[in-house]
């Protein structure tokens, strides 16, 4: 023989709430928590703050009926009035005066909230027989309180714990299972719409909560581990599109391209100027390949902001800048093989200095460039200082070239055995 299986008991998440005993005037709620023969109660929106009422002042929120024909002069009837700025949606307690408004689908009621019995015309579909729900009655429920791990507290709030929990409430046949906390009374802080929920409360009787406790636990053994998984995933997702963004310059600050020819310059000797930018301004390189080899690569610059991204590329990018140097100083300007151009190369951190002509060739960075320019305009300026310093020394060396000569005629030594051997710049 098998059994039906028995339907689910009603949820009392949805309540109406009264103020005090002989109200006529129920208010749309939400029951959050029950502690001893205290209701916790919140409203849609926030438009009155979480409070704690009597229990006996709460009851489920009734079933919807047709029942339009029912209605005749002198029934009992509770009007429904929507929500407002100031407070919830409510059904207030009245007699049906006449079945003519004046209107079509509409009866005057006399509100048994106005002491001066004014009658209103309400329309028949705001209109239910008097609710029959009985006030909750604490000593036929239990609470259990039953905490989540701190990795679940941002998944009680989503829609999908939701659908689980009520899940394990008609499963068990429980009241309630609804996000809360451990103690009721912090749900009735000042700052509870923010609140951090931390418990899953389930209300019923004894047997169903605990077996809601126990099938609660396993899902949420399973959540944790699904939670895990999600966290896993997106962190393997943002580091793929961290790298695509990466790979295709989508997420650079600053971008160049560099001639083939220029690359190995651009990057160093195993990539040593490419490795001393990274380190000393915390950014990123990634270099692009060209449709083909003849084809510029583009070097993209990752960082953290704009100006540590140009800074990068200021340090990077090669330049080539021309410098003209007339042809009475173009020695002057390369020395001995080419010693002078070389040593102010090497000082100023230039990539290449080169002579075609009267023009100097220079490839660097524009730091390097600038730090060139300024070696180069510096060794100009001595110039002249040193080429009086060259006819005047050959003026000195005439002088003696002199003097030996009458020396010898006379027959005294020479004097070039008693100087000191010259030296030139």
């Amino acid at each position: 023989m098998t059994y039906a299986k028995r339907p689910p008991p009603r949820s009392i998440a949805l309540v109406e709430v009264c103020k005090g005993t002989v109200s006529t005037v129920w208010y749309d709620a939400i029951l959050r928590d029950i502690s001893q023969d205290k209701a916790v109660v919140a409203f849609d929106r926030g438009v009155w703050p979480s409070r704690e009422v009597p229990c006996e002042h709460v009851r489920v929120r009734a079933q919807p009926s047709d029942v339009a024909d029912e209605f005749v002069v002198g029934s009992q009837v509770e009007v429904r009035f929507p929500s407002t700025d100031q407070s919830p949606a409510s059904w207030a307690r009245g007699r049906i005066t006449s079945m003519d408004a004046g209107k079509a689908e509409h009866v005057y009621v006399s509100l048994d909230s106005h002491k001066t019995g004014r009658e209103i015309a309400a329309p028949l579909d705001a209109l239910r027989l008097l609710s029959q729900e009985a006030p909750l009655d604490p000593l036929l429920l239990c609470r259990r309180a039953v905490p989540v791990d701190p990795e679940l507290k941002a998944w009680l709030a989503m829609p999908d714990a939701r659908g689980c929990l009520e899940q394990v409430r008609s499963e068990t046949g429980l009241h309630l299972a609804a996000p809360g906390r451990v103690t009721p009374d912090e749900l009735l802080s000042a700052d509870s719409t923010n609140q951090e929920l931390d418990t899953v409360v389930l209300i019923g009787g004894d047997t169903a909560t605990t077996k809601g406790e126990m099938l609660l636990k396993i899902h949420l053994m399973h959540q944790r581990e699904v939670e895990a998984f999600h966290k896993r995933r997106s962190r393997k997702l943002a580091i793929l599109q961290d790298l695509g963004d990466k790979a295709t310059g989508a997420s650079a600050r600053e971008s160049f391209e560099v001639e083939p020819s220029l690359v190995g310059r651009t990057c160093g000797k195993g990539g040593e100027r490419v490795a001393k930018v990274e380190r000393e301004l915390g950014v990123e390189i990634r270099v692009a390949d060209g449709k083909d080899e003849s084809a510029p690569r583009t070097f993209f610059v990752h960082a953290e902001t704009d100006e540590a991204a140009a800074r990068a590329r200021k340090e990077l990018e090669l330049v080539k800048m021309e410098y003209k140097v007339s042809e009475e100083r173009l020695e002057w300007f390369l020395g001995k093989d080419n010693r002078n151009l070389t040593d102010i190369a090497k000082k100023a951190g230039l990539a290449s200095a080169t002579c075609n002509g009267s023009v100097l060739e220079l490839l660097g960075s524009a730091s390097a460039l600038e730090n060139a320019e300024l070696a180069l305009n510096s060794h100009n300026e001595y110039f002249y200082v040193f080429q009086e310093m060259s006819r005047q020394q050959d003026e000195i060396d005439k002088s003696f070239e002199a003097l030996d000569a009458a020396a010898e005629a006379v027959g005294l030594p020479s004097s070039r055995t008693r100087r000191p051997s010259k030296s030139r710049e």
